[in-house]
């Protein structure tokens, strides 16, 4: 690549004498400038060892069979603890049954009546019953009596 600069010629009779000398007159050309150029050479490609990815495979898959190991440790000692929870449910259940059983028992009208009776209870002989709606009074109350009150003294 040369570097050279065009100049314009303005034709002679236009010019003034000493513009007309000073453009006939030419300037010695002057040689290029040459920068060196770099020598270019093949450059080998880096060589990059598959080690690395070899061993991030490895480290990825060996971190991934720890994380599933302890879920499945995790998951057994749910199981376990669930088991151990249903059993202790069901225990429960029974004796809630048991207890349920045992109230109802005390609760019928046969032993009421014997436990009553125990305590000196008697039982009324005209009951009367109580409307809630309206407050009025169903039957004609009696004063219940003992028998012992009822026979005659000796």
């Amino acid at each position: 690549m040369s570097t050279s600069t065009a100049t314009a010629r303005v034709a002679p009779e236009y010019l003034s004498g000493a513009a007309a000398a000073r453009q006939n007159t030419r300037q010695p050309a002057r040689p290029p400038l040459r920068v060196p150029r770099p020598r270019l050479r093949v450059v080998p490609a880096p060589r990059r060892s598959r080690t690395g990815l070899a061993l991030l495979c490895v480290g990825l898959l060996g971190a991934g069979l720890l994380a599933l190991l302890l879920l499945n440790i995790s998951i057994g000692k749910g199981a376990y603890e669930l088991t151990g929870l249903q059993q202790k449910q069901r225990e429960l259940a029974d004796q809630q049954q048991s207890l349920t059983e045992q109230v109802e028992s005390q609760g019928a009208p046969g032993k009421l009546a014997g436990k009553a009776k125990k305590l000196g209870m008697v039982p009324a002989p005209n009951p009367a019953f109580l409307d809630p709606d309206n407050g009025s009074v169903k039957g004609e109350p009696e004063a219940a009596t003992s028998p012992a009150s009822a026979e005659p003294a000796r």
